[in-house]
């Protein structure tokens, strides 16, 4: 009787390296994840230069009334210098004299800003920003030169003593301070920028700001 013939050993079938998808699958697992919070700081930082860059923190004055304002400003030295400053809003009316040279253009008009300030004379307030604005919150800025008219570059200090300006850190010894040669700046003050706005505008309030978000909001009284 015959022995069946024996079959070769069968060689075992090779073990497959798993595919890349398997081999990360926890690390795709977790990107939406990562991705989530990469865009949740993304937008916190977006919404906080948006925060910083406009008018948010107002120190609001009634008609009539003077507030004292403070605030820790940014030097060119990276540090910050401390503004104290009181303000009052005499009046906004319209301007019964234009500054020297300025048209207006057809449909506007300009309104004249009364303020009265008060402040150290070494306190640095030169670099200020001045606008008026109506019901809806529509800002119309100060301008010093537009309109064929040069106004001071600072709203809210008297031209010809202006107090001490802010400094540009490295570039102070290239340059000459621009309060040089001038008197001390008086303890008390008063200035009327002019601002352009168009014909049918009510002005409700005049913001004065020196570093957003904080601004003094002075109310127009009726």
């Amino acid at each position: 009787m015959s022995t069946p013939p024996v079959a070769p050993p069968t060689a075992p079938a090779p073990v497959r390296a798993p595919g890349w998808w398997r081999r990360n699958r926890w690390a795709l697992a977790a990107l939406p994840v990562a991705l989530a919070l990469t865009f949740v700081a993304s937008g916190d930082r977006v919404r906080t230069l948006w925060w910083e860059q406009d008018l948010r923190r107002p120190t609001v004055v009634e008609p009539g009334a003077t507030v004292a304002f403070q605030q820790d400003v940014r030097d060119g030295l990276g540090g910050t210098v401390p503004l104290a400053v009181e303000v009052g809003l005499d009046g906004v009316a319209d301007a019964a004299a234009l500054p020297d040279g300025m048209e207006l253009p057809t449909g506007t008009r300009a309104v004249r800003v009364d303020l009265t300030l008060s402040a150290d004379p070494d306190v640095v307030l030169v670099g200020c920003s001045l606008a008026v604005r109506d019901a809806d919150g529509t800002r119309y800025d100060y301008v010093a030169s537009a309109w064929g008219a040069w106004q001071p570059v600072s709203p809210c200090v008297p031209q010809d003593t202006t107090g001490p300006w802010p400094s540009l850190g490295d570039l102070d010894d290239g340059v000459s301070p621009g309060d040089a040669g001038q008197a001390p700046r008086p303890a008390t003050w008063s200035v009327s920028p002019v601002v352009v706005v168009p014909q049918d505008v009510e002005v409700t309030d005049v913001v004065l700001w020196w570093q957003l978000p904080q601004h003094v909001r002075l109310e127009v009284g009726r």
